[in-house]
């Protein structure tokens, strides 16, 4: 398993695909800085406006900004880029065969590939803190850092792991069960729209479980990063949530692999 994951991380370095997702993540936090910075109200940016950054203001300093850039929500949309850079290209080079003929089990190879997507995932994060501190600094000045945010960005990584490894979980089993990256795109964005009308309706059924409506990936990547606002209830029954979706999802993608077909 150990020597997969090093065989998927020597092959994303030789790649495009993942420093690409890297590119896009680092100039779309610049230019959401350059863009508040030229308005008066914080707003402008090209970030996805999540619930937490919907109303945001303008940062009074680089760790206000840090925190802003935590707020919205574009970790669900770039995860996926990383499910098609690992598992995706496989199956447009036709390496798939290598993948599946490995003397492994194939759900063991499912699971390294996923781990590798969700290094990828911690990778991608601390890029993007460094750069959002860096330009935040740069343009709103240094000041607001304290040791109580950086404890709370250190807890906010570590809580949203489930929804690092779901999130991935479900871009490889659509890659698996699909096998073209582009059905993968499309099914993995409309269900990105349509899940929260499904935790919706669940919570039309349990209307006292308030906390289903925080469950879908960007209303909770939103929650999880203020996490410190909201009840200890909410903020375990969610990750609880994701837990269990995390087991149901990495069951079902390693049984599509252990089953794929490599003609």
């Amino acid at each position: 398993m150990v020597n997969i994951i090093k065989s998927d991380i020597f092959r994303i370095k030789k790649g495009s695909a993942v420093r690409n997702v890297f590119l896009a993540g680092i100039i779309i936090i610049v230019i959401t800085g350059v863009n508040m910075l030229g308005s008066s109200s914080g707003f402008g940016g090209v970030g996805v406006q999540s619930t937490a950054s919907a109303a945001r203001s303008l940062p009074g300093n680089g760790a206000e900004f840090v925190q802003q850039m935590r707020d919205d929500g574009l970790f669900p949309f770039f995860i996926l880029a990383f499910a098609v850079a690992v598992l995706g290209a496989e199956y447009s080079t036709g390496t798939i065969r290598n993948s599946l003929s490995y003397f492994v089990d194939r759900r063991n190879v499912f699971f390294a590939k996923c781990v590798t997507g969700f290094l990828c995932c911690l990778t991608y994060t601390t890029l993007c803190l460094v750069v959002s501190f860096a330009a935040g600094t740069i343009l709103f000045g240094f000041g607001g850092f304290t040791l109580t945010l950086i404890a709370r960005i250190l807890v906010q990584i570590l809580l949203s792991t489930p929804l690092y490894i779901g999130m991935i979980a479900i871009g490889n089993g659509l890659l698996v069960f699909t096998k073209k990256t582009s059905i993968t795109i499309t099914t993995y964005l409309i269900g990105l729209i349509a899940f929260p009308s499904v935790t919706y309706q669940i919570y039309q059924l349990f209307p006292k479980a308030e906390w289903l409506t925080l469950c879908d990936p960007l209303s909770a990547f939103s929650m999880l990063s203020r996490f410190w606002e909201f009840p200890i209830m909410t903020v375990g029954m969610v990750l609880l949530f994701w837990v269990i979706l995390d087991a149901l999802l990495l069951f079902a993608g390693a049984q599509l692999y252990a089953d794929a077909d490599i003609a």
